[in-house]
C-alpha cells in the first residue's frame, strides 16, 4: 500500500550540417506533425529532416461486438485494467489539495525503480515533471489517470529523463486524451518531441484507421514542442493556467546548457523540483520557503568508495564514469543546508546516486540520518508511488 504523507499548512520556516532547405509535404495531421519544418528551438539548424513519405496502411477487418451477458461486466473491467480503482478512471484531486506523486525515483544505475518522474495533480490539472524508463508503467501503477494530462516539462534531455516521453505521450492519447499535449523543455525541445512523434506516427496511424477517429482522434496523437528560453539567472512563469503557474530557473549540470527546474504555485503554495544540478543560488532562491522540494542528491561518501572499488578490480573505464558523476549533482550535505538555509518545510528525496532499490535501509543510513542533523524540517526519501498532499 503507497503511504500518503498529507501536509498540512504551518508558519513560513525562519556544428552539424546546417539544413539549407526541408521541404513540408501535404500529409495526413499526424504525419504533418512528424515532418520537417523551421523548429522553434535553437537546435532547429542541427535537426535531422525526418521521412515525410506517406505512411503505409491497409484496411481494417470490420469489428462484430461482443454478445455479453451481465455477469461479464467485472470480468471484463477487471481483464482490460479499466477498475474503478484503476489508473484510467482515476480521479483529480480538484481545489482541496495539491497532489504529489514521485512515479519515478531511480537514475541510470540499475535498480527496481522507475527513472526520473514527478507528477503535481493541482486544480483539476496533471503536470509531470520528466519522464524517465518505466514512467508510464509507474503512472498507471499508482494510479495516475494518465488520459488526464495536462502536459510535460523536462528539466533536461539524459535518457533517464526523456526515455519513456513517447510512452506518455501515446499512452494518453490510446486512453482518452482529447486535447493537445505540450512538452516544455529548453533548446532541443523541439527536436525531441518531434523525434518521439515521428516514432510513432506508424503507430499512431494503424490506430487511427483501425479504431475510427472519434475514438482516437489524429489531431491529438503526438504532442507539440513547447520552447523555454533560457531564464538566465532569473525564474520565468512558462506556464499559467487557472491560477496555477510554473516558473523554470537555471540549474548547473555541465555540460548541459540550460538545464531546468521548475517551482510551482497554487493558492498560497509551492512545489520545487530541482531537476538535476550541483548546489547553485538559483535553486537557493527559487526554494525560498517552499513547502515542498523535490530534489536529486548523491552521497560523496559512496560514489568515492565505489570508484575506489573498482579502480581496485581493474575497472578503469567505469570508475572514471563514476568519478565524472560526482561533477554535476549536489552532494546530501549540500542540500541539507540549501533546504535549511531556503526555509523548506518539507524535503523530498529522489534520483539518489548511487542507485538503490525501493525502500533499501542503505537510503536511511548514507541519506536521511546524516542529512536530518542539518535540515530540521520534514524529511522524506522517496520511493516510486510516494504521495504527499498538501493541503489549501
Amino acid at each position: 500500500m503507497t503511504k500518503v504523507h498529507r501536509l498540512v499548512a504551518s508558519p513560513a520556516r525562519p556544428g552539424l550540417f546546417a539544413k539549407q532547405l526541408c521541404l513540408l509535404m501535404a500529409l495526413s495531421v499526424v504525419a504533418a506533425a512528424v515532418g520537417c519544418g523551421s523548429d522553434s528551438d535553437a537546435m532547429a539548424s542541427s535537426a535531422m529532416c525526418f521521412d515525410t513519405a506517406p505512411l503505409p496502411i491497409g484496411e481494417s477487418i470490420p469489428s462484430i461486438d461482443a454478445e455479453c451477458a451481465p455477469t461479464s461486466r467485472a470480468a471484463g473491467a477487471a481483464f482490460a485494467g479499466l477498475s474503478q480503482e484503476g489508473a484510467t478512471t482515476a480521479g483529480l484531486p480538484g481545489e482541496e489539495a495539491i497532489t504529489i506523486v514521485t512515479c519515478g525515483t531511480g537514475t541510470p544505475i540499475p535498480s527496481d525503480r522507475a527513472q526520473s518522474c514527478t507528477a503535481v495533480l493541482v486544480n483539476d490539472l496533471f503536470l509531470l515533471f520528466d519522464a524517465g524508463d518505466g514512467a508510464v508503467r509507474s503512472i498507471e501503477q499508482h494510479p495516475l489517470p494518465i488520459q488526464d494530462i495536462d502536459a510535460v516539462f523536462l528539466t533536461h534531455y539524459h535518457s533517464d529523463h526523456i526515455a519513456d516521453l513517447g510512452e506518455v505521450i501515446s499512452r494518453s492519447w490510446i486512453l482518452g486524451r482529447s486535447q493537445n499535449l505540450p512538452v516544455y523543455g529548453g533548446p532541443g525541445v523541439s527536436r525531441v518531441v518531434r523525434g518521439f512523434n515521428a516514432i510513432y506516427a506508424l503507430d499512431d496511424n494503424y490506430r487511427t484507421t483501425h479504431h475510427g477517429e472519434d475514438l482516437l482522434p489524429p489531431e491529438f496523437a503526438g504532442a507539440l514542442p513547447e520552447l523555454i528560453e533560457d531564464p538566465d539567472g532569473n525564474a520565468r512563469i512558462v506556464y499559467e493556467r487557472d491560477g496555477v503557474t510554473v516558473s523554470a530557473f537555471r540549474v548547473n549540470h555541465p555540460p548541459i546548457e540550460p538545464a531546468l527546474g521548475f517551482r510551482i504555485e497554487y493558492g498560497g503554495r509551492s512545489i520545487v523540483i530541482s531537476g538535476d544540478t550541483t548546489e547553485t543560488e538559483s535553486l537557493l532562491e527559487a526554494s525560498r520557503n517552499a513547502d515542498v522540494l523535490v530534489a536529486e542528491v548523491l552521497s560523496e561518501e559512496l560514489t568515492e568508495t565505489l570508484e575506489c572499488g573498482l579502480k581496485n578490480a581493474g575497472n578503469s573505464r567505469t570508475a572514471t564514469l563514476v568519478r565524472d558523476v560526482r561533477t554535476y549533482h549536489i552532494g546530501t550535505t549540500e542540500l541539507a543546508q540549501l533546504a535549511e538555509n531556503a526555509g523548506v518545510q518539507t524535503l523530498v528525496l529522489t534520483h539518489i546516486v548511487p542507485g538503490f532499490d525501493n525502500g533499501s535501509p542503505q537510503v536511511e543510513t548514507f541519506f536521511t540520518t546524516p542529512m536530518s542533523r542539518i535540515f530540521t524540517g520534514e524529511l522524506i526519501a522517496a520511493n516510486d508511488g510516494t504521495t504527499l498532499e498538501i493541503g489549501l
